[in-house]
């Protein structure tokens, strides 16, 4: 090998070797595409109602509590329940209340 060729092979190689300590200590912190802190969950969600809807919008069922008659022995009272809607607003499933619902709210 000639003297410029070996001269040319070294002066690579210590560039080479000068230029990846360099950027050890110069460059700038990786940036994360995420966030690297996890988010508390939510404890609690408070609603009167929760009304599903397919992609175009239109609503598929309602899930709400609604208050409805009660019979405590001679005195009739309102006692709360949870209420699954149709679309069309039918009762499909109901939690609650009085076990017996009458013929004129169904």
């Amino acid at each position: 090998m000639t003297k410029s060729r070996i001269l040319t092979v070294v002066l690579a190689l210590t560039s080479g070797f000068a230029g990846s300590l360099l950027t050890r200590f110069v460059t700038p912190p990786a940036a994360f595409a995420q966030n690297q802190l996890v988010p508390k969950p939510t404890q609690e969600i408070r609603a009167e109602s929760f009304t599903v809807v397919d992609r175009l919008g239109r609503t598929v069922g309602t899930f709400g509590s609604e208050n409805g008659p009660a019979n405590n022995g001679h005195e009739r009272s309102i006692e709360p329940r949870i209420v699954l809607r149709d679309a069309d607003g039918r009762e499909i499933w109901s939690a609650g209340g009085m076990g017996i619902q009458p013929l004129s709210e169904r």
